[in-house]
């Protein structure tokens, strides 16, 4: 290779990419849920809804897809479209599914099951979400818990979910939200394991930039590395917020780095 040209494949680090996160670790954010539920809402049984893909605007192209954070958090899906239950007094866990056409597999892939998401989730039962109603019918819980609050760093609520036969059920959005929010205030030694893992393949980024930073000549090739490292060494297909990979008097914007300021500036000496 040329003097002076940026590599982007050597690395003088070894990671292998982020492990596998185990079920047993959402498995313990249910009991830990659970356990505080039993308090207050006995018999009772809570619904989340996961997310759902987001078009680019009237195009039939969709933003990758990133799960709701509580519902991760619980269940740990990693598809869009998906429904999760918890019974509080049992502790059983449930997930629904949508039901796909044949021809999704054409495009997808193949069609999981849902004795496939049970294996892969390990959750107790998985139904399809047309089956919702009979489900909460069947176990006549006496509230169904939603999940609806204010994040007060963004000031956005989080909707609760939409099911069918919702007026159909003794429904209540107040005492979920704080519980919830207050249980993963405090994280499990499995959760810190798997955020120094995070940190770990940030750490590796960071290293491999200050060591091509004199080979970039844009600050677009910064990010391209920064991100290239995420991926190719520690397998993250993504990273937490966008980068901010600014130079000279561009250090000053907070946010720099998005739509408006995309990381497109020139680097000159003396700029770092």
């Amino acid at each position: 290779m040329p003097s002076g040209q940026l590599s982007l494949m050597d690395s003088d680090e070894n990671e292998q990419g982020l492990p596998p996160v185990p079920k047993k670790l959402h498995a313990k954010n249910r009991i830990k849920l659970v356990q505080r539920l039993k308090e207050v809402a006995p018999n009772s049984v809570v619904l989340f809804q996961g997310g759902h893909l987001i078009n680019h605007y009237n195009t039939d192209t969709v933003y990758q897809f990133r799960q709701e954070s509580y519902f991760l958090w619980l269940f740990g899906v990693r598809e869009p479209g998906f429904f999760g239950l918890v019974e509080v007094n049992t502790g059983s866990s449930l997930l629904f599914i949508p039901r796909l056409p044949e021809e999704y597999a054409t495009w997808m892939g193949p069609i999981p099951t849902p004795d496939d998401v049970t294996e892969k989730y390990g959750v107790t039962e998985t139904y399809y979400v047309d089956q919702i109603d009979e489900i909460l019918a069947k176990r006549k819980p006496e509230n169904v818990l939603l999940l609806k609050g204010l994040n007060t760093d963004s000031g956005l609520e989080i909707n609760p979910a939409e099911f069918p036969n919702r007026h159909g059920f003794s429904v209540n959005s107040a005492i979920l939200y704080p519980i919830i929010s207050e249980c993963r205030v405090i994280k499990s030694p499995e959760e810190i394991e798997l955020i120094s893992n995070a940190c770990a393949i940030s750490c590796s980024a960071h290293k491999k930039v200050m060591q091509s930073i004199s080979k970039c000549q844009f600050e677009y090739q910064v990010e391209s590395l920064f991100m290239h490292t995420c991926y190719f060494t520690g397998g993250s297909r993504t990273t937490a917020y966008t980068n901010n990979c600014s130079s000279g008097c561009n250090c000053s914007i907070l946010h720099y780095g998005d739509a408006g300021a995309p990381n497109s500036k020139e680097i000159f000496a003396g700029d770092m």
